[in-house]
Formats: structure tokens, C-alpha cells, sequence
């Protein structure tokens, strides 16, 4: 059973996917996403780069929605919680495993603008402005994730701050400042 805090935790994610703000995640939410990284990236309208990252997020939406609720086109708070409970905490460690490192890979492939193997604060700064995430928490965000203060995010980094985000209780985790202070 989730925790009072791993239930805040996970409020906050459902809040920051939820883009529009209907109560409800859904493709439209996290095509919105790729809209605001296609403007922070200046990527026109319908060339063949904003085409290549709307089409990215579709997929990610569906593998989202195919881990939380596979039945329907919406993914509800309901459909969180049942899924944090089954497959985060009390899953198939597998199961979860493959969820964190999809996640945090998605996260790592999209935001890993320069390609380089790492994540700057430039760049973690985007993933802030795309996911409308409070843009004055960041570089305190980034220094909490860098875990060995090298002034980058490793994929490894990204990893251990994605599963202390979903699994960990404890309030002081660098994993739980992923998405900002809430």
C-alpha cells in the first residue's frame, strides 16, 4: 500500500501529466508536452523535426497508458493509484525495473538535446518548461539528481532519481526533487 508521501509524490506527477488539467491524462496532454518542447527547441510547425517529436510522445502516451490502464483512452487518478500499488510497490519487480528504465529513458532520450550521453542544467531546464513545472526549483532539482556533483545528469543519475521518486518514503531522497519542490 502507498504511503502518505509516495500518494503526494505521485498526486504531483498525475498534477504535471495532467496538462490541461481535466482530472483525466490522455494523449492530448502529452502531445501538449511535445508542442512546448517543439516551441522551446524552435521547431516549426510541421517540418519533419516537430513531426518526429509529436509522433515521439504519441508513443510515449501509448506505452503510458498501456502500463497504467491498457482499457481505456484516459488515464484517471484511480488508474494511477491502482497502478502504483500493483506495479510500483507491491509488482513484479520486473515489471517495475522495465517501467523505470523506459521512463527514465524516454525522459534521458528526449531532454538530452546535444546528444552527449549526460543532461545539462540547460537542458533539465527544458524538461521543467515542457512539463510547466516551476522553473525556479530547477537548478535546485538538478543539483539534488547530481548525485556525484560533476554539474551533469548521467542516465544512471536519471535512474536512481526516478526509482527513489516512485518507490522511496524518505523525504530527503534526491529522487523525490525530479519534478520540483511540491
Amino acid at each position: 500500500m502507498l504511503t502518505e508521501f509516495q500518494t503526494n509524490k505521485l498526486e504531483r506527477f498525475f498534477y504535471i501529466l495532467d496538462f490541461d488539467r481535466n482530472g483525466v491524462i490522455e494523449e492530448t496532454d502529452f502531445l501538449a508536452i511535445a508542442e512546448n518542447l517543439c516551441v522551446l527547441w524552435g521547431l516549426k510547425e510541421g517540418s519533419a523535426e516537430h513531426n518526429k517529436v509529436i509522433a515521439k510522445f504519441s508513443e510515449e502516451w501509448k506505452k503510458f497508458n498501456h502500463f497504467v490502464n491498457n482499457d481505456t483512452d484516459i488515464a484517471n487518478w484511480a488508474h494511477l493509484v491502482e497502478f502504483a500499488d500493483k506495479v510500483i510497490i507491491n509488482g513484479n519487480e520486473s515489471l517495475y525495473n522495465d517501467y523505470v528504465q523506459d521512463f527514465a529513458g524516454e525522459i534521458f532520450d528526449n531532454f538530452d538535446a546535444d546528444k552527449d550521453g549526460y543532461i545539462s542544467l540547460d537542458e533539465f531546464i527544458d524538461l521543467f518548461c515542457a512539463y510547466r513545472i516551476e522553473v525556479r526549483f530547477a537548478a535546485k532539482a538538478f543539483r539534488k539528481i547530481d548525485l556525484n556533483h560533476d554539474d551533469l545528469i548521467s542516465r544512471g543519475e536519471l535512474i536512481s532519481a526516478v526509482q527513489e521518486f516512485f518507490r522511496s518514503d524518505d523525504e530527503n531522497a534526491p529522487g523525490n526533487w525530479l519534478f520540483g519542490n511540491f
